[in-house]
């Protein structure tokens, strides 16, 4: 295989990455640096020649995520303040203050500051524009006085006193989810705390003389290093400047997703989709009287590796317990899932009701099976450490609402809803979504609204070079993300960027299991074939040999389809390759790619057979 390989032109195998950049592992630009081990893939130095590397793009939020090499759920992280550690920086308003900066911070560092009260209400504060659930930390330790306060401004004054000398939170807050205190040595503690409120105005942080008492002049301490996100805990710190920073899965950024225990990582390429649940990781902001079910937040490690996941226990002496949340809703499909963990219940719920009928969708978590179906079709897919994500599909009649049930189960079946555990067993729930399609994308996390991931898209253009245009060969090693796409196409091409002029390997269109390859050649559709397979969401391999009147589908190690008349294009007609139908968003490619490779010569059977071979 490794000759086969030496014959192609380009190879694109997913490993090195960047912000807006998916690199090539043939042609190789000079730059190129062996993968990371920090798992960040960004191997280059940002000098790689154009033709070493697809452009990438998704959108302009950090709604994506994907499963890193820890096997964890990795999001996007961004600090909301900026001047992070500068606090003697205009960002920062000082209120009856002094700031001494250069004091030995938590990190053995010198970038710590002294705060000192000049008289009562000493504080510094930033302004901010943010909304829904978020999470305010810095770092901080006991200078003459034991008391801080850590204040978000809003409708309600969010007012959480902490004693450093003694890690223990003082105040109260009608809006105050979950506060903590992580001792990091050398009375050095970093405090957090979580509030979801409609909107905030100033991020503060005071020297206090004790709990409730504002009323300083003498007392100092030392603060270093602050941070305002979204979400339930407070991660790991991001340096800010000028402007907000972020980490993780930024907006451009391809995914090179390690699901199911993956050792090689595949590209990650979605649809775009919205995540119509306003909170998919504060439970605690659902309706949990309807159906009386206790919520408690930040109990376990969720799929992302944070203490972030809830506990739902249903309470005694009622018949029926959920959690339910109601969201405007049209005629279509819709994929509901949430990512579950046993506590004592043995079989979990998805449902949507106020339809005229219910979907329902039940699991048993020993197993991890889907158990019964009603109405709806549903999957379970196991995340590790006994974590499961389960699917319920499901179309409506009605252009209503969805009311979105979720308990425990006290049986394998749940056909006549809502008649939930009556029981005391409880269950763990993490990461719930509900998007229009027929099948699940990955997880889009939301803090307060419906948020919307831009569709992934890669092209590589300026390839006359490596690309015979008069015969060669297209190979894809890919998993799709459904067995049928009802109606969005997903393309990999070569083309001249129009549409009169394109070769293309694609998901046959309402076809189950199907592949699809053809070509128009200066507006004439020379040739159109299809394939079939198993299952096309298992590793599928693609090849599509092209000359003059002789085009060649293979699939898995066997030759699928064979065309002996029709046109090819002119010499250097075509200029790029695509995860999408011309170069454009188009079409894009949905599934998961292993591997995709562009030879300037039609391979022999033999050789297409043995490239394709599972």
């Amino acid at each position: 295989m490794s000759s086969l390989k030496d014959l192609a032109s380009l190879i694109m195998v997913p490993s090195l990455v960047k912000d807006g950049r998916l690199d090539t592992v043939k042609p190789l630009g000079n730059s190129i640096l062996h993968p990371d081990a920090t798992g960040n893939n960004d191997g280059t130095d940002g000098s790689t020649p154009a033709e070493g590397n697809f452009t990438f793009s998704r959108g302009s939020n950090l709604a994506a995520t994907r499963v890193d090499v820890n096997g964890l759920i990795e999001k996007g992280r961004e600090n909301l303040l900026v001047q992070s550690n500068n606090f003697g920086s205009g960002s920062w308003v000082n209120v009856n203050s002094s700031r001494t900066s250069g004091q030995t911070g938590y990190d053995g560092s010198s970038d710590a500051w002294l705060l000192s009260a000049t008289s009562d209400f000493a504080n510094v504060y930033q302004t901010i524009t943010e909304t829904g659930l978020v999470t305010f930390s810095v770092h901080a330790k006991a200078g003459t006085g034991n008391w801080m306060m850590m204040r978000l401004n809003g409708s309600n004054n969010n007012l959480i006193y902490v004693d450093l000398a003694n890690q223990v939170f003082g105040g109260t807050s009608a809006q105050y989810v979950d506060g903590t205190i992580t001792d990091l040595g050398s009375g050095w503690r970093r405090v957090s705390i979580t509030i979801n409120q409609t909107s905030y105005n100033n991020a503060h942080i005071y020297v206090a003389a004790d709990d409730l008492d504002l009323n300083t002049t003498n007392e100092t301490i030392y603060i270093q290093d602050a941070q305002l996100e979204q979400g339930l805990v407070a991660t790991d710190y991001i340096e800010t400047g000028a402007s907000t920073a972020q980490a993780g899965i930024l907006e451009d950024l391809p995914r090179l997703d390690y699901s199911g225990g993956a050792s090689c990582p595949a590209l990650l390429l979605e649809p775009q989709r919205s995540n119509l649940v306003t909170q998919s990781e504060y439970i605690g902001a659902w309706d949990n009287s309807t159906y009386p079910i206790t919520i408690a937040s930040n109990q376990i490690v969720s799929p992302s590796g944070n203490i972030n996941a809830s506990l739902l226990t249903p309470n005694s002496g009622n018949s029926r317990h959920a959690i339910k949340e109601t969201i405007s809703c049209s005629a279509t499909t819709y994929t509901l899932s949430a990512f579950y963990k046993k506590a004592n219940a043995q079989y979990v719920v998805l449902s949507d009701g106020g339809d005229a009928s219910w979907h329902i969708v039940t699991a048993d978590l020993n197993n991890g099976t889907i158990t019964d179906e009603t109405n709806a079709t549903g999957t379970i897919e196991s995340y590790g450490n006994d974590w499961y994500r389960i699917t319920c599909t499901f179309t409506r009649t009605n252009a209503t609402t969805i009311q979105i049930f979720i308990g425990s189960s006290p049986t394998d079946s749940n056909t006549s809803l809502p008649s939930f555990d009556n029981t005391s067993l409880t269950t763990y729930i993490w990461g719930v979504q509900l998007e229009e399609g027929s099948y699940p994308t990955s997880y889009i996390p939301t803090y307060g609204s419906a948020v919307t991931r831009g569709a992934d898209f890669a092209t590589k253009t300026g390839l006359t070079s490596l690309i015979d245009s008069t015969q060669g060969t297209m190979f894809l090693d890919f998993k799709a993300l459904a067995n049928t796409l009802p109606s969005e196409y997903s393309y990999f091409s070569m083309s001249d960027g129009t549409y009169n002029n394109r070769i293309a390997i694609l998901q046959s269109i309402g076809g189950n299991n199907q592949v699809r390859v053809f070509a128009f050649v200066g507006g004439t559709k020379v040739f159109d074939m299809t394939g079939s397979i198993t299952d096309i969401t298992a590793q599928t391999k693609v090849a599509l040999r092209y000359a003059e009147n002789a085009f060649d589908l293979f699939i898995n190690g066997v030759k699928a389809s064979t065309d002996t008349s029709g046109a090819i294009f002119s010499a250097d007609t075509l200029d790029r390759v695509s995860f999408s139908e011309i170069g454009t968003t188009a079409g894009a490619f949905k599934g998961k790619v292993n591997q995709a490779l562009i030879f300037p010569t039609a391979l022999t059977d033999s050789e297409a057979i043995a490239l394709t071979t599972l």
